[in-house]
């Protein structure tokens, strides 16, 4: 990777989870007083259009289909969403709407604020949507699945740290699609993927570590042991005694963990690089200069959001 990218897709994670702290309170009260379910505010990022596991994996592999068709029959029997045949539902305008109205109370709230000031904001907004328009003009792969399906709610009329926070959601979507496009093609799992990765990433070890760490996927420590096989299977992992890595988080009171291989690590390290090399592509049509000033200006806006979030 060029080291003029470097970190910056750390930096807009960041500052995505910035948003999040501010907008997602703000955004699950309005859900709980207008009687509108949450699921809406967070399938946002699936497509609002059509409901289905299928199409649900395409982005989220990693999470169990059972929670999916559980919220589906949900909101099925309240009407938000419509059967259109065994396997796919119809999200419904009053499903739509109530996303909107959500999701706008988060926006508004940031436009309450005075993070940074308004040429700063504008010209951040300016550079992340010339990456945005870059990454749908890019040819495949990646494939644009999640950039061209989720639902968007912040509009010209939004406030301005509104619209840098829809333009930051767009950049997910496309590294979302750019890792999907890098990993999918291998023989593995989307569950056993993800563990891997936290392996790799050194954030946990065990399958409790895992399922700790990864709660809101709706797997159990049972399920994540069967996806340490499958990677142990193909070779890309090996199990020791817990003892033996001073790398894991303390407490850890279990009896093994897992480690990688040497090709292990050479495969997850190809796949980042390819995830990296999609992601950035269409940054080309910024100068250096632009994408330090983009640094620069997300560190601000990041430092600021957190320090309003308290």
């Amino acid at each position: 990777m060029d080291s003029l990218y470097v970190g910056m897709w750390s930096l807009i994670y960041d500052t995505i989870r910035a948003f999040w702290a501010l907008t997602e309170p703000r955004i699950k009260d309005a859900a709980r007083d207008n009687n509108m379910p949450i699921e809406l505010y967070y399938y946002g990022e699936l497509g609002l259009e059509i409901f289905s596991l299928a199409r649900f994996q395409k982005r989220d592999p990693y999470s169990n289909p059972a929670q999916f068709q559980q919220a589906f029959e949900n909101l099925a029997a309240e009407e938000w969403i419509v059967p259109q045949t065994e396997s796919e539902f119809r999200v419904t305008e009053r499903a739509r709407d109530a996303a909107r109205t959500i999701v706008r109370v988060g926006d508004s709230y940031l436009g309450t604020l005075e993070v940074i000031a308004a040429g700063e904001a504008e010209r951040t907004k300016s550079l992340l949507e010339r990456i945005v328009a870059a990454n749908h003009r890019a040819a495949e792969p990646p494939y644009k699945w999640a950039t061209r399906t989720r639902f968007r709610v912040a509009e010209d009329a939004s406030p301005q740290l509104a619209q840098i926070r829809e333009a930051l959601m767009d950049l997910f979507a496309y590294r979302d699609d750019s890792h999907m496009s890098a990993w999918l093609d291998y023989p593995i799992s989307g569950i056993a993927w993800d563990a891997f990765g936290m392996i790799w990433g050194s954030i946990a070890f065990t399958p409790e570590q895992i399922a700790a760490e990864a709660w809101f996927r709706g797997y159990a420590a049972t399920d994540y042991r069967r996806a340490l096989d499958e990677l142990e299977m193909h070779g890309w992992i090996v199990t020791a005694p817990l003892a033996f890595n001073a790398a894991v988080p303390e407490p850890a009171a279990f009896d093994e963990y897992a480690q990688l291989t040497p090709i292990g690590k050479k495969l997850r390290d190809a796949v980042e690089e390819l995830t990296d090399a999609y992601f950035y592509a269409p940054w080309i049509g910024l100068d250096e200069s632009e994408i330090q000033d983009l640094r620069l200006h997300l560190i601000e806006l990041r430092n600021q959001l957190s320090s309003a979030s308290g």
